[in-house]
């Protein structure tokens, strides 16, 4: 094996995009340099220049999609329920007075949320009511009182 064989810069060109992968996180360049690894063992074996392109299109055309595949999955992240994001909504809450300025709130995930009734917005519920949550308009909690729901 000389220095300069077809193998050796494969696996030269497989070496330099997973430095790449490295930088930019996506699936992508590892696809790509796996590839390229696999085209190296084809020059090893003897492969002619057409014979390895063909390895490394038919790798890519199968690693990549792959790849991208994986990429779509890890980037979706399971709904935690956030508020906001419909997080918490048809939960009981008990309504609590906010220290600092006496609003109605309930607590979601150690956070107050100032507590709104549904039918009349400009009504709070009065502490110690069991509500339930509705919706989130911006920071304001949207809540039914507890009595309304049917208990499962």
């Amino acid at each position: 094996m000389d220095l300069l064989s077809p193998a050796l810069l494969w696996l030269l060109i497989a070496l330099i995009s997973l430095v790449f992968e490295l930088f930019t996180g996506a699936y992508v360049l590892l696809a790509i340099s796996l590839a390229a690894a696999l085209t190296a063992a084809g020059a090893w074996l003897g492969l002619n220049l057409i014979g390895q392109l063909a390895v490394l299109a038919i790798s890519c055309g199968i690693l990549v999609p792959l790849a991208i595949h994986r990429l779509k999955h890890r980037q979706q992240k399971p709904d935690f329920g956030v508020a906001g994001a419909g997080g918490g909504a048809g939960q009981r809450f008990v309504v609590m007075r906010r220290d600092y300025d006496d609003a109605a709130c309930i607590k979601l995930d150690g956070d107050l949320y100032r507590a709104v009734l549904d039918a009349d917005v400009d009504t709070a519920p009065e502490p110690g009511d069991e509500v339930v949550l509705v919706r989130f308009e911006g920071n304001q909690a949207i809540v039914k009182p507890a009595s309304q729901q049917p208990t499962p």
